[in-house]
């Protein structure tokens, strides 16, 4: 009597990894930015009532802070803020609420999640090409409009990398070694307002 072979289940199909496009990028960048922003108005706040005398914050007086606190304690404490921001986000899910919102992930080239150190790597990266365009227009023009204008610039340039090279690569992914995807959607998550208050539906 010949024995019955059991058939072994098809393979699973395997998911397709898609590089995201710039444009959603900057769409997720605007979102978290929007957070950045008022994590970054608190950490002044708490940092300018320290550094503000106590004569003066009695007569509710405005004071004009130094350059040197502005530049060594206030600057580098919001950059700091959006390290941790990010930091946090990509070691746990790969995800900030932003990248959540437009289904984006940063993962390495193996599909690992990034490290704290793999994290502020990808910041440092991404702070190369703003920080030139910071300082050549603090000599050129001497202006903090010119600065701020010249950081937005910078920024904007590393995702014009993207555009140019042929591969989708920023240039803050090529330094840290990291790549951006666009997450398959999952026909069971409820999707809320701009990404908030999502669920699963129970099975």
């Amino acid at each position: 009597m010949a024995k019955k072979v059991k058939k072994s289940p098809p393979p699973e199909a395997k998911t397709p990894v898609v590089l995201a496009r710039v444009g959603v990028r900057l769409a997720a960048v605007m979102y978290d930015g929007l957070l950045i922003v008022a994590f970054n108005a608190i950490i002044a706040a708490i940092l300018v009532g320290i550094a503000t005398p106590a004569e003066v914050a009695a007569k509710h007086q405005a004071v004009v802070l130094p350059d040197w606190f502005r530049h060594f304690v206030l600057f580098p404490a919001m950059v700091m803020m959006t390290w941790l921001f990010y930091g946090y986000f990509w070691r746990k899910t790969g995800q900030t609420l932003g990248m959540q919102t437009w289904r984006l992930k940063v993962i390495k080239p193996n599909g690992q999640l990034l490290s704290w150190s793999d994290a502020f790597g990808r910041c440092a990266a991404a702070m190369i090409l703003p920080t030139i365009c910071g300082f050549a227009a603090n000599i050129l023009y001497n202006n903090s409009g010119a600065f701020a204008l010249s950081l937005v610039f910078g920024f904007m340039g590393n995702y014009f990398w993207a555009w140019v090279n042929g591969r989708g690569l920023a240039w803050h992914d090529q330094l840290s070694a990291t790549v951006v995807i666009r997450v398959p959607v999952d026909p069971r998550q409820k999707r809320g307002v701009l990404g908030w208050f999502s669920k699963d539906d129970e099975e």
